[in-house]
């Protein structure tokens, strides 16, 4: 390793990268770098296995014996989804591949040409489904159980013991089960299916297709049990027409929608209106559909009518649905509209029962969310306190406090439990009191274990409770000091069954009665590490990827605290160069973008697919320091706000004699473009600058028209990233925040990139910026990636140059590194 780290510093200091042994070196000491990640455990938690993930793979699973802690039993060279079999199996599947592992005897299967695999977890059995439309059953020991021709689509299988399929048969379309009694054909369908859907209660297969060779769309009901069949057929609405079914209730009644899109007329003129609140149909159409009702053994499908409200949706009750019109009433001020005309549906008496506006409060689009029972719905008026809506009796109560989040109801519904920044809460129905359960005061708290089902695709409408017969798993965070634990909650008394860390804990799995966990943690110089918790809080140590990095314990951080103007407490992250000697001194990058601070406990790997060529592991091991400052949007503006947290935390690190201040680079992304953009105007304290897809005129962005979110780009500024208010009303704050106004006062060179098919920061914003600084005879250049959106694509070759570039950038410019030939030509002026 430090023989390929010497051989990487020289690489670092050599003044050109067109050579392709350097190349190859920097790129085989990233190859030596991985972290373990999606980690899966067996239901009876004797099992767990982990992915091992490289910058630019991940195909190696890792499968351990949590009673053999340290001892790799399996490897499968696969990348795909993992799921553990019982009786000691292991299925994987991805990239037209499988495998099967016998765990006991180490015996496996590999079988090429795959569609899909399938599980059969609870039978110790697993489905394979060839390109070539051949269904076969394995046991654990490879032979074949049993072998279906002539499937059709893609089979489903509800996660345990059964497995249904469709099949041609002597000109016949048939339904089939599979499951330890064997294949049984269930019915036989009169449409040729185009899709298969098992509902989450496994009561029904829904299957939709074209009926009977006509032009009408069929949708079959299947009884699972007994193989009973309703179909409902009817004239499509457009060419991309689906179905979508919701249970209501677990199966009392079904909710049935057709959607399509209805696509804009074109011809000579395209004519914008003012009062129009569905601008983005004119790049992607309007969203239309049809709805029905449908109880099991009735002889009909009930179509409900959509004459008065176009749109409308399930909330989990027989009797009660939402009407609504979906963009009516959108002024743009936030991306997503807002549902500003609603009702409540009764299909019983067909009347309407205005409920007036609906609002979101964690997301842009509002938030519904039932009850089991269909009885009661959590939703918003105002987009800052939560409503609790009784469908039955009409009633509306206001829940009065700010902060709440994400309500899950109980099982018995008499009680709703809010997350928030401050502690879990507890919501009586019946009382109508909210109280705090004092679970941990002062910390954020999340719900990790609550089930959801939605019931309107594209948007937040949902059935969310706990889990029955189980305690509460709670996330705690302590977001200023970093520290993290989990929780079990059982009416009053929580349980810690993992103790506060200030290391991350990722992807945690827990066995379904929450008696034993699996978890990840990882730090900044430490790889991630595979554990397992009982639920007692026992914890042990299942594997480890330390050994593959051992400069890591080299690497070190320290947080720096400091107060904007508005006397808001933020921090930065600080970290050192490897093998960093107080008696010298180093140049330091500083990244911006928003809160970072959050991820000081993140594991740094380098690599190419890091974010925007900004590598934190390769520039500290290249002898500079990296400083991360948390930025925050106050009342003078975006850009002025990050000024002023920027200075605040290069004041602080100004005290650390080993930082050469003369030798500071800030380099940013998107809203950190647009932040390193407007500090370059304003700021003598940088030796350069790097901005990547960055906004360099806020004004013309604000009245722009946004194709990546279709709409006008005014809601970004007013309710979204920028936080800054109508123009209108502000445009003192505009002008003062925005990058092109103060161009001629860049005093530093910048580098710029942008992607030529970015549509979320169109990339003549960044020609703009080029533009003007190129009038005004400052150093600049400028890439324009052909192929690049506003993120470069993973392990493109543009990814990669952008990679190199930003290396030789800094040492140009901040190490004296000269005689790069494509920076030189601005430098020294040397002709094209």
């Amino acid at each position: 390793m430090k023989k390929l780290i010497c051989i990487y510093i020289l690489l670092l200091i050599s003044s050109s990268f067109s050579a392709q042994a350097p190349k190859d070196t920097l790129q085989g000491w990233m190859s030596k770098f991985y972290r373990l990640g999606n980690p899966v455990l067996s239901n009876d938690g004797k099992w767990a296995a982990v992915r091992k993930k490289y910058d630019i793979r991940q195909d190696t699973v890792l499968v351990v014996n949590t009673r053999r802690p340290n001892i790799i039993t399996a490897t499968v060279v696969l990348d795909g989804a993992v799921t553990f079999l019982k009786n000691d199996g292991l299925l994987v599947y991805g990239n037209r591949q499988a495998e099967f592992v016998d765990l006991q005897s180490g015996k496996r299967w590999h079988y090429d040409n795959v569609a899909v695999a399938y599980p059969l977890s609870e039978l110790g059995q697993y489905g394979i489904l060839t390109k070539d439309s051949i269904l076969s059953i394995y046991k654990k020991d490879g032979t074949t159980l049993h072998q279906i021709n002539r499937v059709h689509g893609l089979p489903v299988v509800d996660g345990h013991r059964n497995l249904y399929a469709v099949r041609a048969d002597n000109g016949a379309t048939e339904v089939v089960t599979i499951s330890s009694s064997g294949v049984r054909v269930l019915t036989t369908i009169s449409h040729a299916p185009t899709s298969v859907e098992l509902l989450p209660s496994g009561k029904q297969l829904v299957i939709s297709g074209n009926g009977d060779g006509s032009a009408k769309l069929g949708l079959t009901f299947v009884n699972t049990v007994s193989g009973r069949t309703s179909t409902l057929s009817t004239i499509p609405i457009s060419k991309d027409d689906y179905f979508k079914v919701t249970e209501i209730q677990e199966g009392k009644v079904y909710w049935i929608g057709l959607y399509g899109i209805e696509k804009p007329e074109k011809g000579i003129v395209d004519i914008w209106y003012g009062n129009d609140d569905n601008l983005a149909a004119k790049q992607k159409g309007t969203r239309i559909g049809k709805y029905w009702l449908w109880k099991e053994g009735a002889s009909e499908f009930r179509e409900l009518p959509t004459d008065k409200y176009p749109a409308m949706a399930s909330l989990n009750s027989e009797r009660y649905f939402l009407a609504y019109h979906p963009t009516k009433g959108h002024n743009f001020v936030t991306y997503r509209p807002q549902l500003t005309d609603i009702s409540l549906y009764d299909v019983k008496q067909n009347t309407y029962r205005p409920l007036g506006s609906l609002k979101g409060v964690v997301y842009d689009t509002p938030e519904v969310i039932c009850s089991n029972d269909g009885r009661l719905v959590v939703g918003s008026l105002d987009g800052k306190k939560w409503m609790v809506f009784n469908l039955e009796n009409g009633s509306q109560n206001g829940i009065d406090r700010d902060g709440l989040q994400n309500p899950v109801f109980s099982i018995d519904n008499r009680y709703i439990f809010f997350e928030s920044e401050d502690d879990l809460w507890k919501y009586d129905v019946k009382s109508k009191t909210l109280l705090p359960t004092k679970t941990a005061p002062g910390m954020a708290i999340r719900i990790v274990d609550a089930k959801e089902y939605n019931l309107l695709p594209y948007s937040h409408i949902s059935v969310r409770s706990l889990v029955p017969n189980r305690p509460i798993l709670l996330e705690i965070k302590d977001s200023y000091k970093n520290l993290t634990s989990y929780s079990l909650l059982r009416g009053s008394s929580v349980k810690e069954v993992i103790l506060s860390t200030e290391n991350k804990i990722g992807n945690i799995r827990y066995d379904p009665k929450l008696e034993t966990f699996c978890t990840l943690e990882e730090s900044y110089n430490k790889p991630p590490e595979l554990y397992l918790i009982n639920s007692r809080g026992k914890k042990q140590l299942l594997l480890s990827s330390g050994t593959a990095d051992p400069s890591a314990s080299l690497l070190r951080q320290e947080f720096i605290h400091y107060t904007t103007a508005e006397g808001l407490r933020l921090k930065g992250v600080l970290y050192y160069p490897v093998q960093y000697n107080q008696n010298k001194k180093y140049p330091m990058v500083v990244h911006i973008y928003q809160i970072q601070s959050d991820k000081a406990n993140e594991y740094l790997t380098p690599g190419y697919n890091n974010a925007d060529g900004f590598d934190i592991r390769t520039l500290t091991q290249s002898g500079y320091f990296v400083l991360l400052p948390d930025t925050t949007v106050g009342p003078l503006g975006a850009g002025v706000s990050a000024l002023d947290c920027v200075n605040n935390a290069l004041d602080e690190v100004s005290a650390n004699p080993s930082i050469n201040m003369n030798k500071v680079g800030l380099i940013g992304h998107s809203f950190g473009g647009y932040e390193t953009d407007i500090i370059a105007t304003q700021s003598n304290r940088f030796a350069a600058y790097i901005s990547g897809a960055g906004i360099s005129d806020i004004v013309r962005s604000y009245f722009s028209y946004n194709y990546l979110y279709p709409g006008p780009y005014y809601w970004q500024y007013e309710t979204g990233i920028f936080n800054m208010n109508p123009f209108t009303n502000n445009k003192g704050n505009y002008f003062k925040n925005n990058p092109i106004y103060n161009v001629d006062k860049v005093n530093a060179p910048i580098l710029l990139w942008t992607g030529n098919k970015d549509q979320n920061v169109p990339w003549d914003q960044t020609m703009e910026f080029y533009i003007g600084l190129k009038r005004n005879n400052k150093p600049v250049i400028a890439l324009f990636y052909e192929n690049g959106r506003h993120a470069l694509d993973f392990d493109s070759a543009d990814k990669k140059d952008l990679y190199i570039r930003v290396l030789e950038w800094w040492d140009y410019f901040l190490k004296d590194q000269k005689n790069v030939p494509w920076i030189d030509k601005q430098m020294k002026g040397e002709a094209l």
